[in-house]
């Protein structure tokens, strides 16, 4: 039925058209080979095609591209109204339309059509209203133009993007052709140079803001691109000199790049007026130099008087010890020749002199010692720390009157030190140990280390010991000059020796720090920096 009635439709258009010949035979061979020849392009043409009777919108033919691409059956096709192919929505609008169709009409038009899969597709219809036997019948040629409309639509979108983009950004944004004439200029560009946008475009950039100077390195560059396909300031920020339409050259900051898609190419400058950030490193580079001579001011006159302050602690140790040996050197004299009539007080008493003038002197040297660790350079090297406990336990067995306590030394890796600052470190951190502890029986002091928790770059040090111990809530008060947790009666002592050993450690740029319960001993912790050497 259906090829009949494309045989008959056709015959109806050619007996139509005004050429035409109806004469003998040849008519006849005209016709049936006419006919042929629609059936062949019908059967295979690449787009989709069908032809539905008018009145009912039955499906009566269908060819095999239709059947490709809308995955629906000769039969199932055959089986359909055309109201089927359509989204409901669409619906009204096609009974509207094919309603107004006539014989001999010709349209077309943008559709949506449904595949069987339930994909919506943009299609563009082409229609032919054809007659036979007094009815009429629609011959549709459907193509679909889904992928076309969605990359219309995605261009429209991208120059929506473009130009929001070209209208909201703050830097400058020009673009320029492979003649170096302009073919777009942002509002940023127009505000920053002085020019409006309708008045630059097509005239080259070179020209309107490029000082004179640097106009023939910019055409150099632009013809260097353009033969080897590489330039110096293409995608890399770039300062030099602008121009503005009123003549005053400023600073910019500049980055080129290149549309690879387009040839020739087209080149978008992005520029930034960086005056203001220009003003302000001239501000700080001045406020740098005042600073630098305020400090070099400030250091002289703290060197001053650090040499006024030592001279007068030299001066004042001098003028103490002088009357303090004075005073020891009466209490012994009176010891030595008149102990045999000197009451048993009196004797104590000249006893507490002597002490007293020992332990100050002892104080004005530690004071003394504390005062040069903040002048005295750091002569900084690889150093064996146990090398450098073995010396000090060397120098404390020739002084010391205590019991002598198992002392274990680690196996300590080598830092980074002044040895003789970290002699006084270890003297300081052993003889207290050792005065501390010297009441107990099984006197233990452990000199090690372990890896620095904090930096890997430092070693932790440490001098433990099984003495009386102290408050942990009294820790911050051990490393202060003159603070002292136990009676001078039980512990002897100038309260000065634990400041030097922080102030010692700090200048070496570590950490110092205890940890101790009382009668349990105490650990004292420094760190430095570790050395490579072995």
């Amino acid at each position: 039925m259906g090829a009949s009635i494309v045989r008959s439709a056709v015959t109806r258009i050619l007996v139509l058209h005004p050429s035409a010949d109806n004469k003998g035979g040849r008519a006849s061979v005209a016709l049936r080979g006419t006919v042929e020849s629609f059936q062949l392009l019908f059967a295979n043409n690449p787009l989709p095609m069908w032809v539905y009777d008018l009145e009912t919108l039955k499906l009566i033919e269908v060819n095999g591209a239709a059947v490709a691409h809308y995955g629906y059956s000769r039969d199932e096709f055959l089986a359909m109204r055309i109201t089927e192919l359509r989204p409901e929505d669409e619906v009204p609008r096609l009974l509207a339309n094919v309603a107004k169709e006539r014989p001999e009409l010709q349209s077309s038009g943008e559709w949506h059509h449904r595949l069987k899969n339930g994909q919506v597709i943009d299609v563009h219809i082409t229609s032919h209203t054809l007659e036979f036997s007094g009815r009429h019948a629609i011959l549709v040629v459907a193509q679909d133009i889904t992928e076309r409309k969605h990359a219309r639509l995605a261009l429209q979108q991208s120059e929506a993007r473009k130009s929001a983009i070209l209208q909201g950004a703050l830097d400058c944004i020009i673009t320029m052709d492979h003649l170096g004439r302009i073919l777009e200029f942002n509002p940023a560009a127009e505000a920053t140079f002085g020019y409006r946008r309708g008045d630059v475009l097509g005239r080259e950039l070179v020209d309107l803001i490029i000082p004179a100077n640097l106009r023939e390195r910019h055409r150099q560059g632009l013809a260097t691109y353009m033969t080897t396909g590489t330039g110096p300031v293409l995608g890399k920020r770039t300062e030099l000199t602008a121009l503005r339409a009123t003549g005053e050259e400023f600073p910019v900051e500049l980055s080129i790049i290149v549309d690879p898609s387009s040839k020739p190419p087209v080149f978008t400058g992005f520029v930034r007026d960086i005056t203001e950030r220009k003003r302000a490193e001239d501000e700080i580079r001045a406020l740098n130099r005042e600073l630098e001579e305020r400090v070099r001011q400030r250091t002289a006159q703290l060197e001053g008087v650090n040499q006024e302050l030592e001279s007068f602690s030299y001066s004042v140790a001098h003028d103490l010890r002088s009357p303090l040996i004075t005073i020891g050197g009466f209490s012994r004299m009176l010891t030595e020749d008149y102990s045999a009539i000197l009451p048993e007080d009196a004797r104590r008493l000249i006893d507490q002199i002597v002490v007293s003038t020992q332990h100050m002197g002892s104080l004005i040297n530690d004071l003394l010692s504390l005062s040069r660790l903040g002048r005295q350079p750091i002569q900084e090297q690889s150093v064996s720390p146990a090398e450098v406990v073995r010396h000090a336990l060397a120098e404390l067995n020739g002084a010391r009157r205590e019991r002598v306590a198992d002392i274990r030394i680690g196996d300590l890796p080598r830092c980074r030190a002044d040895s003789g600052l970290l002699k006084q470190v270890y003297v300081n951190l052993l003889s207290n140990a050792l005065k501390f502890s010297r009441n107990r029986e099984d006197a233990r002091i452990e000199v090690g280390w372990r890896p620095d928790l904090s930096d890997p770059a430092f070693h932790t040090y440490f001098v433990k010991d099984n003495g009386a111990g102290f408050e942990m809530r009294y820790a911050d008060k051990l490393f202060h000059v003159f603070q002292r947790l136990h009676r001078q009666e039980d512990y002897e002592g100038t309260g000065v020796g634990l400041a030097i050993v922080q102030r010692v450690i700090h200048r070496h740029g570590g950490r110092v720090w205890a940890e101790g319960e009382v009668g349990k001993g105490a650990t004292f912790y420094f760190t430095l920096a570790r050395s490579d050497e072995r």
